[in-house]
């Protein structure tokens, strides 16, 4: 949630209240335990088969939750889906920012002081849209601060229990039965193409996955997880610090860079160019796991 909304918000909306972050969260915790229960069904343990998990997550957050993929296709099947949420929120905030917290204080600074850089950008770019509020840089800096902190506290609730994590066959029945009931009632009705592409995009996505776990003989990433220091994980808040410097100086020129057509142009084909990777390097992975086997037989 901190990367798929409150860094692409990047403030407080006018119609922000804190009974819709809380459905915002219990829809995004949906939507992570598919994503964990994905990474571990499938035992995803390559950055490859991570992105296609992640598009999956992108995929079921902006085409069922919201209907923002069928908008502008195909171009709106990578932005926001891949672009940013297989991208940035999983590829990033779920796996490059956890694996820096796990290896030292250093290398958590520089991934903090990196995405702070892109935040404070991005955060601009809000100011030239219609109807968007312009915070100010003391509210920049509370809202920052707080989300940051709650994601400082989840990193840390998240590696001292996610070996822990069991998905049963009802718990999967009962996250399915509600994301169809979802999509049925809600997604399909607002967006009626919603029934052909949604689906296609998804068995894409599972062949591919499904055949990683088929030739995948480690554990998944979940198995992975150390328990970091707790001073590597507030070094996390040289990202809000970063992001703070850079809008308070584009606050006080009055600057009004269009920061989100670039990250547009850049993005939007860059998720498709990881899809396409993703995709042959799984099934390269297995070609060449099965020409092992071949050569240990023959």
């Amino acid at each position: 949630m901190f990367y798929s909304e409150h860094v692409f918000w990047a403030h407080v909306r006018p119609e922000d209240t804190l009974l819709g972050y809380i459905e915002t969260w219990l829809l995004y915790s949906l939507l992570a335990f598919v994503f964990l229960a994905i990474i571990g069904h499938f035992r995803v343990r390559t950055i490859w088969a991570l992105f296609l998990a992640g598009a999956v997550f992108g995929w079921l957050t902006e085409g069922v939750i919201v209907q923002t993929t069928y908008d502008s296709l195909p171009l709106s099947i990578s932005f926001t889906a891949l672009s940013w949420h297989a991208l940035l929120s999983v590829w990033i905030g779920w796996y490059a920012v956890r694996k820096a917290i796990q290896t030292s204080i250093g290398s958590t600074l520089k991934m903090a002081v990196i995405i702070g850089i892109f935040y404070g950008l991005w955060a601009i770019a809000w100011w030239s849209e219609p109807d968007q509020t312009i915070a100010t840089p003391t509210e920049f800096a509370l809202y920052t601060e707080i989300t940051t902190l709650l994601l400082i506290a989840s990193y840390w609730l998240f590696d001292r229990n996610i070996t822990d994590f069991q998905v049963g066959r009802r718990t999967k029945i009962i996250a399915a039965v509600l994301l169809l009931v979802y999509f049925g009632v809600v997604t399909i009705p607002a967006a009626p193409i919603a029934i052909i592409v949604l689906p296609m995009l998804l068995l894409i996505a599972y062949g591919a996955l499904r055949r990683n776990a088929q030739h995948e003989n480690q554990p998944s990433l979940l198995a992975d997880t150390t328990p970091a220091r707790f001073k590597n994980y507030l070094a996390l808040l040289a990202m809000p610090l970063t992001a703070l410097v850079i809008y308070t100086f584009a606050y006080s020129q009055q600057f009004e860079w269009h920061v989100n057509r670039l990250v547009y142009l850049v993005t939007m084909p860059l998720g498709f160019l990881l899809l396409a990777v993703s995709l042959v390097k799984v099934w390269r992975n297995e070609l060449r796991m099965l020409k092992g086997v071949s050569n240990e037989i023959s």
